[in-house]
């Protein structure tokens, strides 16, 4: 990774873009491998340079504030965070000269890594994979999008490490170099606020199979329409495995008799029982079950170790965590849920939910099968709040028969009292917004823990 960096920064201006964690982590791997490399640093905050003393050196030029983005062609190569969405700001870039932590690790360690990306499940999947690892082997690691950098890992990997990267589609925009084996979990409307189109969103993620090389493995959601569209339409170098969650023809992974399997070229590899035992709930985690347990077959993990990973594995939290029973109440914290797909998913796991919370930054994306489902649900009430809350609350209006009880409540203090109020005894609330956190929190974790906090006082 060092010779790398020194051959790819050699004779070249180099700009760090983005001062967060990601940006943190950059420049000291560039001072260890290129101590008199002159660096810039470019991030919206003008008062980074008081935050981060570091930022105090001869080599280093810092640029800050509306006009951070202005000189992006004056530099050779600029090493970018993935927290900058270029394509909305207006800023002139040339895309060839666009790098990240992701594309140069990438090139360095991608025949060891397997890398999950995804609309939703990528956080779960990464986590299952690596503890699975860990249950055969400790020399594995775990970094990327679920919040650690991957330059952090650079000075533990051996040749032996088993690598694991969640990756989002802001790491994954500029990569020249894809994992050996990527994982492309789902493809669902989201960050609509950070591209120009869907479509722009699904090629971001889509380069995780664009990018790999021959012999490479992809696994993918064989029954996803939006990823199966695009596969119609690209050429895809590396090996193509769906993934099922019942039985399959041909290669993939799935069900076959008593089993889940890897299937390839007829030649089938036993990785567990279908009826295995386990924490994770709901097809949507069989599919990320599946797909986990798929990679670990590839990267020569045996199937009782895998089998143990997926026993003993602990779900996240915020993903349909029970968060406790409240005043004979039920009360669940799905606030990783975004997207509407992921609040119809939690429900079908919950089979029983009396009250659904719902709402919160409006991005702009698709409620109308969300509203379809809430009205033939069975639900009794639901709750929302926030921007996308009251789009919802239009579009449930416009349902003739509709049966739960509907409140829109702005604040989400008091949609949450009012959740807790109208679940009946011995009933389940369940919060999974179908939106993002960003029109009050700073984060779903953030929005989350305060579920918990609130319902614990009911």
């Amino acid at each position: 990774m060092k010779s790398l960096i020194k051959s790819v920064t050699n004779g070249k201006s180099v700009l760090i873009l983005g001062y967060g964690r990601e940006g943190q982590s950059t420049l000291r791997l560039l001072d260890q491998c290129c101590p008199q490399l002159p660096l810039t640093v470019a991030d919206a905050d003008p008062l980074i340079v008081h935050k981060h003393p570091e930022l105090n050196h001869e080599k280093l030029t810092v640029i800050t504030g509306p006009a951070y983005l202005d000189k992006l062609n004056h530099f050779d190569l600029v090493i970018k965070s993935p927290g900058i969405s270029l394509f909305n700001s207006g800023a002139s870039f040339v895309p060839e000269r666009i790098s990240s932590q992701t594309d140069l690790f990438l090139r360095a360690y991608a025949p060891q890594v397997a890398g999950i990306t995804g609309t939703k499940g990528k956080s779960t999947t990464s986590s299952l994979l690596h503890h699975i690892i860990r249950t055969y082997t400790s020399d594995t690691l775990l970094a990327g999008n679920i919040g650690i950098p991957l330059f952090d890992l650079v000075d533990k990997i051996t040749p032996a490490t088993r690598i694991i990267c969640e990756l989002s589609s802001h790491q994954l925009e500029f990569i020249t170099r894809a994992p050996s084996i990527s994982i492309l979990l789902n493809l669902f409307q989201e960050h609509l606020d950070h591209y120009a189109s869907f479509r722009h969103y699904q090629l971001a993620k889509f380069q995780i199979a664009l990018k790999q090389q021959f012999n490479d493995a992809f696994l993918y959601d064989g029954s996803d329409v939006n990823i199966l569209k695009l596969m119609e339409e690209l050429r895809l170098p590396g090996r193509k495995f769906p993934v099922y969650t019942g039985e399959f023809p041909g290669n993939g992974a799935g069900i076959s008799g008593k089993n889940i399997v890897l299937r390839s070229s007829g030649t089938e590899r036993i990785l567990l029982s279908a009826d295995h035992k386990g924490k994770l709930a709901g097809t949507h985690n069989l599919r990320n079950i599946i797909s986990a347990a798929s990679a670990a077959g590839m990267m020569n993990i045996p199937a009782a170790a895998i089998a143990e990973g997926v026993a003993t594995f602990t779900p996240l939290e915020h993903r349909i965590e029970f968060a406790g029973n409240f005043s004979g109440k039920d009360f669940y914290n799905d606030s990783i849920s975004t997207i509407p797909e992921a609040t119809m998913a939690a429900v079908a796991t919950l089979k029983k939910v009396d009250t659904l919370i719902l709402g919160g930054y409006d991005r702009g994306i698709e409620y109308n099968g969300l509203a379809d489902f809430i009205c033939r649900s069975g639900i009794k009430n639901v709750i929302l709040t926030g921007p996308a809350g009251e789009r919802i609350l239009g579009l449930l209006k416009q349902f003739k028969k509709c049966n739960p009880a509907i409140f829109f409540i702005r604040e989400f203090e008091p949609a949450i009292e009012k959740a807790a109020s109208v679940t009946p005894a011995g009933g389940a609330c369940l919060l999974s917004p179908a939106a993002s956190s960003y029109d009050r929190f700073k984060n779903f974790e953030e929005r989350g823990r305060l579920f918990k906090e609130l319902v614990s006082r009911n």
